[in-house]
């Protein structure tokens, strides 16, 4: 396994080539099984489930650490049912700026397993812009950059660590480890997807030279 670089795989693939424990964070938003139009993945809730079933114990074994979005909190029952996470964040995202009815949550629980690298406190919310950047990359769902940033900061604080993201996308994993000087590896399926991640990477690399 080489650090900062995108395997273009099956996360399956590439977690089979690891050492347990090998990694110290994963930090990842897969796939959230809602009819998003992905290139290479048929996101329905019955897949949702089955991912989820298979990626996370591989996920388990070679982290110290794996934060990821519940992706829906209905599905925390079946979540504490087969994979019961040590404690949830609360990722706060106040309006996003649009009609709702009555039962639309402006927060998402993030399952968190592991502890910190260096077991010192860590709050169990945070609170960043929701919305994806204006320009979303030709991806379905980025996440915004300051979602990777809180929790990659709070996670290592002063520790240089290595962060797996098994469904890199459009690569903000990978972009906020640059950016606050981590090493990073990221699987993804996509090869077009794998192509904007690099696009974005390089352009990152560039602006951090200058």
């Amino acid at each position: 396994m080489d650090f900062n670089t995108i395997y273009n795989e099956d996360c399956i693939i590439t977690m089979a080539g690891m050492i347990d424990k090998s990694i110290d964070l994963i930090l990842t938003d897969p796939p959230y099984g809602i009819g998003l139009k992905y290139a290479n993945y048929d996101d329905t809730e019955d897949n949702w489930y089955e991912l989820i079933h298979k990626v996370l114990p591989q996920m388990l074994r070679v982290a110290k650490m794996v934060i990821l979005p519940s992706c829906q909190i209905k599905r925390l029952e079946w979540i504490y049912k087969n994979h019961p996470p040590n404690w949830l964040i609360c990722w706060y995202k106040g309006s996003t700026g649009h009609a709702s009815y009555v039962g639309f949550n402006d927060w998402e629980p993030h399952l968190v397993y592991g502890r910190r690298i260096n077991q010192l406190y860590m709050h169990d919310y945070f609170q960043t812009r929701s919305s994806p950047p204006k320009n979303t990359f030709g991806h379905p769902c980025p996440k915004p950059i300051e979602w990777a940033d809180w929790i990659i900061k709070r996670v290592a604080r002063k520790d240089k660590i290595c962060v797996y993201d098994p469904f890199m996308g459009s690569g903000t994993v990978a972009l906020s480890c640059i950016k606050n000087g981590h090493d990073y590896v990221g699987s993804e399926i996509s090869k077009e997807y794998c192509d904007i991640a690099e696009k974005r990477i390089a352009c990152a690399l560039e602006n951090k030279d200058a």
